[in-house]
């Protein structure tokens, strides 16, 4: 039975036509995966079932009702999204998360024991461990994925959308969400999953369609399919190209820990190498102490054991400010937040840490400005409409490239990528291989943290493995991907010296 049928769908903006011609149907307990590089449509479809945008042209219906959404309130009782950055209200309870917009009151009082005994008896029936009476921004990671995943339930929609819900959890947080999401299917509910892991598309799916360019390229049933033939689905382009690893040279050691151990950093006994013209990944479970270990180092966190040093001279640092003077510089994992200021224009943040440079006399050089922030676009080939758009109206690839190219003109020597392929599609994790690969051609070191080993195994020259804030293991090519996965779960390998 089908549930949810798109006719020929398109979205246009100024000078965009970000989604055309776009007809597809999602069954009754059916997972029906969604894939595409960032850029391709999935956004704008999902926006326009949710209510938030209106088609340009073309109609969808649910139950063989056709739909007209003037906001997404109209639409939650019908669609509900669960999307990537969480929609929790942190220092509210679980419950009161549950009920914000559907409050029960009497005489202008709040009827909270009605309330919080309702959101109970809800929480039963899907058998999750969420505590109901914590503030959402004191439960985990996990748990926080949950509740907004009871906030969409709890609205009883007809259709759901999960929109790359395993981007911040764990590897045990996403079996626990994988066996949600069949549970839901095994109780009729039709599922729209979105995800650039291509592997766990596969494994859920009952049919996967791709979007390429804004139209659909296919519609396949998940047993005919493999990661291969959805990327040349996706791109026109084999796997084997995927992973652009080139041959370099190592130099002179460019930074060294020897010994180091913070308190405050919780990092113990690091001793760690990069030398210039080296890609050096760092692999290691959710919580091994990967990023605490980069930015101590970048933020200026003091070291009360061991000695670091850059470009053979002692390093020390007390703030990114100094770090980026020294020559080192960071993409964080998180860059909506961190990583660019998205209320600004592409322009403005691409010539940030340059401003120094780049002004006489307290005002800016706008030429001088737009000759380099226009150059950064061209050379990282950064997809907008113009240097004045806002950095937030780009795809997650393109934020990324943004993040990446805003240190373009600093002469920086170590160059600190903390997940950087993560929540993108596969041509821009492509490109964001190449961008590292052309940074370490030019003499710079790199620091590649990653949760996907694949990739570290691809791209890195050497791994180093973290566990509990401690390097567990240094790894040479050719790579043993079994040993250095047991590395990082913290198991003996008998045949293996």
């Amino acid at each position: 039975m089908t549930v949810l049928e798109t006719r020929n769908l398109a979205k246009e903006f100024p000078g965009v036509r970000a989604l055309s011609d776009f007809s597809f149907t999602l069954e009754k307990g059916e997972i029906h995966g969604l894939v595409g590089e960032n850029g391709a449509g999935k956004s704008t479809l999902v926006k326009i079932l949710a209510g938030v945008y209106q088609p340009t042209s073309g109609v969808f219906l649910i139950g063989g009702r056709e739909m007209r959404f003037r906001s997404p309130r109209d639409a939650a009782d019908k669609v509900g999204v669960v999307h990537q950055e969480r929609e929790l209200v942190p220092h509210f309870s679980g419950w009161e998360n549950l009920f914000l917009g559907l409050e029960y009151s009497s005489l202008g009082f709040l009827r909270k024991r009605r309330m919080r005994e309702e959101a109970l008896r809800f929480v039963e029936k899907y058998s999750m461990d969420v505590d109901l009476d914590l503030p959402a921004s004191e439960l985990g990671s996990g748990r926080q994925e949950m509740l907004a995943i009871l906030k969409v339930l709890f609205r009883n929609p007809q259709v759901v959308i999960f929109d790359e819900p395993t981007a911040p959890l764990s590897i045990k947080e996403c079996e626990s969400l994988f066996a949600l999401i069949r549970d839901l299917r095994e109780k009729g509910l039709p599922i729209l999953y979105i995800s650039h892991h291509l592997s766990e598309v596969l494994d859920l799916a009952d049919r996967i369609t791709v979007l390429r360019n804004g139209k659909k390229a296919c519609t396949l049933d998940a047993s005919e399919a493999d990661e291969q033939k959805l990327i040349r689905s996706m791109i026109e382009r084999d796997m084997e190209s995927q992973y652009p690893k080139r041959n370099i040279a190592a130099g002179e050691k460019l930074f060294s820990m020897e010994r180091c151990s913070s308190e405050k950093g919780k990092v113990h006994d690091i001793s760690i190498s990069i030398r210039r013209g080296e890609i050096v990944g760092f692999a290691g479970l959710v919580g091994a102490g990967r990023t605490e270990l980069a930015k101590a180092v970048f933020c200026g966190s003091r070291f009360e054991e061991g000695k670091l040093s850059l470009a053979g001279r002692p390093f020390s640092s007390r703030s990114p400010g100094e770090s980026i003077a020294r020559g080192v510089v960071m993409i964080p994992e998180n860059r909506r937040e961190e990583g660019v200021v998205a209320d600004m224009s592409v322009g403005e943040n691409l010539v940030l840490p340059l401003l120094g440079t780049l002004t006489s006399l307290g005002f800016i050089r706008r030429q001088g400005a737009v000759r380099h922030a226009a150059g950064v676009v061209d050379r990282l080939s950064i997809k907008i409409s113009g240097l004045s758009q806002e950095t937030r109206t780009l795809s997650g690839g393109n934020q990324q490239k943004v993040s990446v190219g805003k240190w373009y003109g600093t002469s920086s020597d170590l160059w600190i990528f903390d997940e950087p392929t993560q929540g993108i599609d596969v041509d821009a994790k492509r490109e964001v291989y190449t961008i590292m690969g052309d940074l370490a051609e030019a003499g710079a070191g790199i620091w590649f943290i990653s949760s996907e080993l694949r990739e570290l195994l691809a791209i890195a020259d050497r791994i180093y493995v973290m566990k509990d804030f401690r390097i567990a293991g240094e790894f040479h090519p050719p790579f043993d991907d079994e040993h250095i996965l047991a590395t990082m779960m913290g198991e003996e390998r008998s045949d293996v010296a």
